[in-house]
């Protein structure tokens, strides 16, 4: 057969000698031996040291044992602890989302009753008092709609403005020396504070998608004058961005297109069992 050409024909040897006994004795020797004398090295070194010398480098020790220990638990500890607030914020975010769409539920079947606008005084019972349910004002249909899935507005607002009297600037400004069962409820101003020490306080923004079921709005009117309506879970006509609104401003309870109609002066969500505190400032409402 021709030879390849620049190709040797030599025949190579790949074999491995194997080592020697006597070789594989000398290396271990040495290794021994490299051993021993680092050893011996580290020996003069403490022989050359006094005892408090030696028993402070063994303390030091034993901290940087303990310290590496210690990290090690809270590393174990702040994982352990940030996963399960993963898992609490979570569970309320669907917790959260269901409550939203109840409470839009329970405003949208407010509209089944035909309500005449009435803000007058009216002595009610107490707790779960009401006016009688043919008349009503724009934050009875807050507070019959919170009713409906068992919260009682009338209790907690009371119980806050109790504990809080002076966080509720509109009573003080009014003349009121204390808290009132019938009415305090039922003013848009003390709603506004209570949802913003209880609940969230969301941005007012132009943004249609900033406001979604179950959050609540509030307006101005005019003067001192506000108006507080219910974002439900049913899209505006002329833009499917919106939601609309159900409220009472006049001629009874209405669904209707109203969110950017007014000026707002407030933007809540308030979802009972999820409280989030908040320091409560009066200039702030």
């Amino acid at each position: 057969m021709a030879n390849l050409t620049g190709c040797s024909t030599n025949t190579v040897d790949t074999s491995v000698e194997p080592a020697s006994p006597q070789k594989l004795a000398t290396n271990e020797q040495k290794t021994s031996i490299k051993i021993i004398q680092r050893n011996n090295a580290q020996n003069n070194v403490q022989r050359g040291k006094d005892k408090h010398q030696l028993e402070y480098e063994q303390k030091q020790r034993w901290y940087h044992q303990q310290w590496e220990l210690t990290q090690q638990i809270n590393q174990q500890r702040q994982r352990a602890q940030a996963q399960a607030a993963w898992q609490v914020q979570r569970s309320q975010r669907v917790v959260n989302a269901d409550y939203s769409e109840r409470l839009a539920q329970a405003a949208i079947d407010r509209l089944r009753y035909r309500v005449n606008y009435n803000g007058a005084y009216i002595p009610i019972a107490y707790p779960n008092g009401d006016v009688p349910s043919n008349i009503g004002v724009c934050t009875d249909t807050v507070i019959r709609s919170y009713r409906r899935l068992g919260v009682d507005l009338q209790r907690l607002v009371h119980e806050d403005i109790s504990r809080a009297f002076y966080s509720y600037p509109n009573l003080p400004i009014c003349g009121l020396q204390g808290p009132d069962t019938n009415i305090d409820h039922r003013r848009v101003h003390n709603l506004k504070v209570f949802f913003a020490r209880h609940g969230q306080r969301l941005a007012v923004t132009g943004n249609p998608s900033d406001y979604r079921p179950g959050d609540l709005v509030t307006w101005s009117l005019g003067g001192d004058q506000e108006h507080i309506g219910i974002v439900v879970d049913q899209r505006s006509a002329v833009d499917p961005r919106r939601f609309m609104i159900v409220h009472n401003i006049g001629e009874g309870e209405k669904m209707e297109d109203i969110l950017f109609k007014m000026p707002i002066t407030g933007h809540y969500r308030y979802f009972p069992g999820s409280r989030r505190p908040q320091l409560a400032y009066a200039q702030q409402y």
